[in-house]
């Protein structure tokens, strides 16, 4: 598990470190079943609070990504192949909304928003 924190970003920690094991789950890096470090571990690790470590767990858990067994610890959950599907493009939307909302305000057409996100997808 690889985080990467930015004191720089507009969003919470808690919110960074949520994302980016989500994202991990959601494209394989962290496989069903990988037991995760326990929160405490994370937190230091970080140079953080446990506060922040705990709501992004808490968020996860909630929204399936991960299970807690009682003294065993965290785990990654199984989920089903259409569960990943649908909350990857649920992130993707999410991520895509407020970017499409401001190239709509500046005036571009569908066309335009299309041949650039084609000319990133290439390059990057």
């Amino acid at each position: 598990m690889d985080l990467v924190l930015s004191q720089k970003s507009d969003k919470p920690i808690y919110t960074q470190i949520y994302e980016q094991i989500a994202a991990q789950i959601m494209n394989g890096e962290l496989a069903a079943g990988e037991k995760l470090p326990p929160i405490r571990t994370v937190a230091v690790t970080l140079r953080v609070s446990v506060i922040p470590v705990k709501q992004a767990w808490e968020q996860l858990e909630r929204e399936g990504f991960i299970s807690t067994a009682a003294g065993r610890g965290t785990f990654v959950s199984e989920l089903a192949h259409h569960e990943i599907s649908g909350k990857r493009s649920a992130a993707a939307e999410e991520l895509l909304s407020s970017a499409l909302n401001s190239c709509r305000d500046m005036g571009l057409s569908l066309e335009e928003v299309l041949e650039i996100i084609k000319s990133k997808w290439q390059s990057d």
